[in-house]
């Protein structure tokens, strides 16, 4: 059996879908050679130059893994494969330790096969493969590995050979890391706050249908997302002729814009939980638009609405309590969400079959140097606070320059200023677009806003010449409309679902309970001679496998994802004592997080009894 047919044995065993790229009958590429090194093993030239050492490639790879992985590495990540030399040291000097190996040249892996034994590398369970595939396919891969530190490490000279490929790949893969990060800081922040409002929002969560019932409803009819970028304002004007041939979905930002010109829109998405958030719905009556909520929004904005009792649909809880009690009363439908009520709207109107879509206002980026459309409630308040050594002119301009800014390519061929959370935002949107292919085929109505991938600018004329559909709209939407007031939960399923919320909260309560004493043993551990501390874990153990059988713990977990990443982190870095201190704090995040969730759930059933 030859060295590539011993390699593909293993890696098809491993990884099965790897057969249908027919590596064996890939040709070999005339700009790569193979070479014996000084040390007697085969190193590898591409264009003219060495990527691995021509004396001894394995004792290099050695010393480059050992200088640029930090100990406490999560995984690793190789931008080319070579002749596997780095990826070979790394599991030497990591072992266990996930990695991801890229590899776009399918002639040069077939050729890396053929010369070296790569069989134990090929059948490891802790290596994944991007072979010959696209940047965003190898993101995709990449988001379900640990990646808090994630050591990235490039064969250059591989990587000059193909410089468009590795750059788009490392820009997404910073954009994904920064999204991680974003996502972490978001819950250290807002965690508690969602839970919270979620709580106090449960009579209207249990009651409201879902959108998973508005599926299709509007399949074949063009629809118009309106954010509230400063390129709305060149929309507005021209919206009550827009209304006439598109469903118009408005995020909360732009909802009032488009009152005040005139038009209420048919859709209005909202997301946000944070109070301020709700205030762009102030002086803002909703009339006939269908409101979307996320179950987690401010609890203000179903309060002011008790008069209007618009129609409203609920999307599917991202937290675990919603799941819950989704998993009682069904769910209410999945809706992406990529950091801004712009990606959710955008969502929903695909989901609700409108084809083609256009976007307003998306302008992911600060065109004129402004950073939201005139009218828009932050705005407004910015002027209001407008005083003599604090004009709205210097709010506007702290606002772009604490954000980072940065020049990117517009829609229109020219330059705008954007910043890390916009290219988040970006990324979300070209992902999407790829994923989903033609159904989802986008068009953006700002020439000025930064430029997406799979979303081409096109004229707002052009829109003007498209046949109206109003009567039509108006037939669906009034369907829509009417199941949307119906907001009743059979009563069986009423009493199932807070029967479920009682039995969490005393479970909790429970876990909570448990979560204490293993912060007492933590501390006994911590100092103390082996007897002791021997003790102390072994009754750690015990209260280990104790509270793994405990369901709620998912919900308990919720709260402190930014505290187990420290820990996995940490873990790595420190000896015994380190664990214990490392591990009386999480015990003690989780008895805080049992607490305030169970307390709560407790005042939502008191509330319900009164």
């Amino acid at each position: 059996m030859t060295l590539l047919e011993r390699n593909l044995q293993a890696l098809y065993r491993r990884h099965p879908a790897l057969r249908a790229l027919r590596i064996e009958a890939a040709e070999q590429d005339s700009g790569l050679k193979i070479e014996t090194s000084a040390s007697g093993q085969p190193t590898l030239l591409a264009e003219g130059g060495y990527v691995h050492s021509r004396y001894d490639p394995q004792r290099e790879a050695l010393r480059l893994v050992e200088a640029e992985v930090q100990p406490g590495a999560s995984a690793a990540l190789f931008l080319g494969l070579g002749l596997g030399y780095l990826p070979e040291a790394f599991a030497a000097l990591h072992p266990g330790r996930p990695m991801a190996i890229v590899e776009p040249d399918l002639m040069l892996f077939r050729q890396a096969l053929a010369c070296r034994d790569l069989s134990a590398l090929a059948a490891s369970a802790h290596v994944r493969w991007f072979i010959a595939e696209e940047p965003e396919a190898v993101i995709m891969g990449l988001d379900e590995l640990p990646l808090s530190r994630l050591a990235v490490l490039r064969l250059r000279p591989l990587c000059q050979r193909q410089p468009a490929y590795y750059r788009k790949l490392e820009l997404l893969v910073r954009s994904l890391l920064d999204r991680k990060e974003i996502n972490l800081n978001t819950l250290r922040r807002f965690g508690r706050l969602w839970v919270r409002n979620l709580l106090d929002n449960l009579e209207e969560f249990l009651r409201a249908p879902g959108v998973s019932l508005l599926e299709g409803a509007f399949d074949g009819l063009p629809a118009l997302v309106l954010a509230a970028g400063p390129s709305l304002e060149n929309v507005l004007e021209r919206l009550g002729e827009l209304r006439r041939r598109l469903l118009l979905v408005a995020v909360d930002t732009a909802f009032a814009p488009c009152l005040r010109s005139g038009v209420e829109p048919d859709f209005l998405v909202t997301v946000d939980p944070q109070y301020w958030n709700s205030r762009h719905l102030d002086r803002a009556p909703i009339r006939k638009a269908i409101l979307i909520c996320e179950p987690s929004v401010h609890p203000w904005i179903f309060r002011r609405l008790e008069a209007e009792r618009p129609a409203l649909y609920f999307v599917s809880s991202f937290f675990p309590i919603g799941g819950l009690l989704e998993s009682i009363t069904g769910l209410r439908g999945r809706v992406g969400a990529g950091g801004s009520v712009a990606t959710t709207a955008w969502d929903l109107a695909r989901i609700l079959g409108a084809k083609p879509l256009y976007m307003a206002g998306l302008d992911l980026g600060f065109p004129g140097r402004r950073t939201h459309c005139r009218g828009e409630f932050f705005e407004e308040l910015r002027h209001a606070r407008s005083v003599r050594f604090l004009p709205a002119e210097l709010a506007g301009f702290r606002a772009l320059t604490e954000a980072g800014s940065f020049p990117v390519r517009s829609a229109a061929g020219g330059l705008v200023l954007s910043d890390r959370r916009m290219v988040l935002y970006r990324w979300w949107f070209e992902n999407q677009l790829q994923q989903h292919g033609a159904e989802a085929a986008t068009r953006s109505l700002s020439a000025e806003g930064a430029a997406v991938a799979g979303m081409p600018y096109l004229p707002l004329e052009s829109l003007l010449e498209l046949p109206p559909v109003r009567p039509d709209l108006e037939e669906r939407l009034e369907e829509a409309r009417r199941r949307g007031r119906r907001r009743s939960l059979p009563e069986k399923e009423s009493e199932k679902a807070w029967a479920a919320l009682a039995e969490l909260a005393e479970e909790l309560r429970r876990l909570g309970a448990l979560a204490r004493q293993a912060v007492r043993l933590c501390e006994q551990g911590r100092g103390a001679d082996g007897p002791v501390r021997a003790s102390a874990l072994r009754s750690l153990e015990e209260v280990d496998r104790r509270i793994l059988s405990f369901s709620s713990r998912q919900v308990a977990a919720f709260l402190f994802q930014p505290l187990i990443r420290k820990i996995l982190d940490g873990a790595a870095q420190g000896g015994q004592e380190a664990g214990l201190e490392l591990s009386g704090e999480l015990y003690g995040e989780l008895a805080s997080s049992c607490a305030f969730q169970a307390d709560l759930i407790g005042r939502a059933l008191r509330r319900r009894r009164i």
